[in-house]
Formats: C-alpha cells, structure tokens, sequence
C-alpha cells in the first residue's frame, strides 16, 4: 500500500480530521487493486512499492514534496496517491456516513460537527469522482510525457512482454535510470500510451481529430472501436500489404511527402469512423463525414499512386485503375490523340461516344 499516514493523507484532502487513518486501510487497498495497478501495471506498481517503503516514514512527506530535490519515484507515488485517495472516499462515502454498532444502524455524527444531508454527500461523491478521473488522467500524461522524451528506441519491449536480454549480464530492469525503469516496467499495462498496431497510436494525435478533451482513459475505452474500424473500413480500402507498410512508416516517422500526407488523411478517417460508431458520442454529422472522408484517402492514394512502394501499393483493391490513369496522365494528348499515336478515329466502336451541343442562335 503507498499510504499510510495523515499527514500522506493531508497533501491530497487538506481539511480531513484523521489522527489515525487505519479504519481507510481496506479502502485505500480496494482502489489500488481495482483501478490503480490496471492504469500502470503490476511490475510498475511492485517496483514503486519497493522505492515507497525504502523511505522513512518521518521524511515521507518531504520526498513525496520532493524537498530534497527531484525524484521521479517520489513525483510517481505522488500521482498514484491522489488517485487512491479520491476514489477510495468515493466509493466509501455511503458506508462512512453510516454507523453500526450493537445498538443498530445510526447516522453519523460528532461534536462540533453536522451530520451531512444526502444532497450533500451526493454533491461530495460528484466532485470525488470528477477528481478522480482528473487524478488518473494527470497520472496518464505525466507517464506519456516522460516516455515521449525518452523515445520509443530506449524502451525495450515487445509484444506486451519485457525484455529481458539485458538481464543476460546479470543486470535488471530497475538497474536502469529511474525515468526508464518508470517507463519500461510502464508497458506491461493495457494503458500504455504507445499502440503500436493503430494509425493513431496516442490519445494525443485522436485528440487532433475528434476532441476527446485529451482524456487517456476515453481514449483505452475506444481502442476496441479503433481497432474494429482500421480492420474493415481503412485496411479494406488501402490492402493489407500497404496498410502494414504505412502502419512500420508512421511508427518510425520515415514516410515521404506523399506517404505522411495520407497518413493524415488516414487518421482523419479513422477518428471521425471511431466517432460515428462509438456510443460515447452523439454527433449526427460525424457519419457522413467519416464517409466523405475515406473517399478524400482513396483519392488520394488513386491520384499519387506512383509515390508510394511499388510492391505494397499492389494490395490497394483500385491499383490496376490507378496505374492507368496515372499512366495516362504521364503521356499527355495532342489533336485528341496521345502523342505518338497513329491510328485514325475509329467509327462504330464501342464505347465510342457523340457529344452534340445545342445551337446557339
């Protein structure tokens, strides 16, 4: 557990009267297993335990404060502490109004103190929860801004498992600097900024398209719809082949002009495909929009198919129509006929086609 005194309990709820904060042990532990440990995984919460009880309980409040100078264990614990606190009064706020002991159920009061109304500790749990999806949602982009000043090449990691080949030398994971060690042991949990597999990887670049107020926990919620929309609307139009090749492009930032101009047009249509599907929003508009938008990619990509691999752009179900054309756009027309060409006009062909205009007096 990463909280155990009044004063730890004071530097996120300043006004509580707590001389003993014992009775909150079982709520503090609830919240820790059911929501703290799935936003930054058990690794990372094993090893910020580690660094958490190393620290003397009388200098606890000044590290967590990080008086003594930066730490980012303590500024990790600090951030995890405010979402324990927040959602464990939440959740306990119905209970901790009522008392039992051997004369009954009665409602809790005390000396100087009212009884709170139920307008009250509705309006108490309201905020409690606001704060705690604000508190995550701090904890989040602080992790996401540290691995993004690392880079993506100084984290070891693959297929959601560690790895563990620089252990071969007897070293570990926690052997590293402590930001990367923070970040590293980070990526065993589903709420790892990084998605890999998806066009738009960060609910920061989501957040371009679709105002999702820079929220990571929607943006988790919405990986399914990510995930489901990519497969059978963006993959169907573009072909697997290219869509890998895009996907490896945008992950190392090595795509050309062209290449990285439809990526935009892909992540564009990808967001407003999530937002015409997904329940969390309610925008009338945004079907037609995500139609309007996958065919603005497809023309693209029609349009400037020679600027893309040759081999992958193969698998877009329109190639052998977007070569012609491209084709026949690089052999421009003289007289009605492509230059070079030598066969007269032919009568009664088909596909052959008359345009009459009308006389104009």
């Amino acid at each position: 557990m990463i909280l155990y005194t009044p004063e730890e309990l004071r530097l996120h709820l300043p006004n509580h009267a707590y001389d003993d904060v014992t009775s909150m042990f079982g709520a503090f532990r609830r919240s820790e297993a059911d929501v703290l440990k799935e936003k930054i995984g058990a690794p990372l919460y094993a090893e910020m335990l580690k660094h958490y009880n190393a620290v003397e309980e009388s200098v606890r409040e000044a590290w967590l404060l990080q008086l003594n100078g930066p730490d980012p264990w303590a500024e990790l614990t600090y951030l995890c502490q405010q979402v324990v606190v927040f959602d464990a009064f939440m959740r306990s706020a119905d209970i901790n109004a009522i008392s039992v002991n051997q004369s009954g159920i009665n409602q809790v009061s005390a000396e100087n103190y009212d009884a709170a109304t139920k307008d009250g500790i509705a309006a108490y749990k309201k905020q409690l929860y606001k704060e705690t999806h604000d508190a995550v949602n701090r904890l989040l982009v602080w992790l996401e801004e540290q691995a993004s000043q690392l880079g993506d090449g100084r984290l070891k990691m693959e297929d959601g498992i560690l790895d563990e080949s620089d252990e071969s030398d007897g070293g570990s994971v926690s052997d590293g600097l402590p930001i990367e060690t923070i970040i590293t042991l980070w990526q065993s949990s589903k709420y790892y900024y990084l998605i890999s597999d998806l066009f738009i990887s960060t609910a920061t670049v989501f957040n371009r398209y679709v105002d999702i107020h820079d929220s990571r926990e929607k943006f988790i919620n919405l990986l399914p719809d990510l995930r489901y929309c990519q497969a059978n609307y963006i993959e169907n139009e573009l072909g697997d082949t290219l869509t890998a090749d895009l996907l490896q492009k945008s992950m190392n930032g090595t795509g050309n002009p062209h290449e990285n101009k439809l990526l935009d047009k892909i992540r564009e249509a990808l967001a407003l495909c999530v937002e015409s599907r997904s329940k969390l929003f309610d925008r009338k508009a945004a079907k037609d929009e995500a139609i309007g938008s996958i065919a603005r990619m497809t023309e693209y990509l029609a349009w400037h198919i020679l600027d893309f691999d040759p081999e992958s752009v193969k698998s877009f179900p329109n190639y052998a129509q977007a070569m012609q054309q491209a084709e026949a756009r690089q052999h421009p027309v003289s007289d009605g006929l492509p230059v070079g060409e030598t066969t007269p006009w032919q009568n009664n062909q088909p596909g052959n086609a008359m345009l009459v205009m009308p006389t104009i007096y």
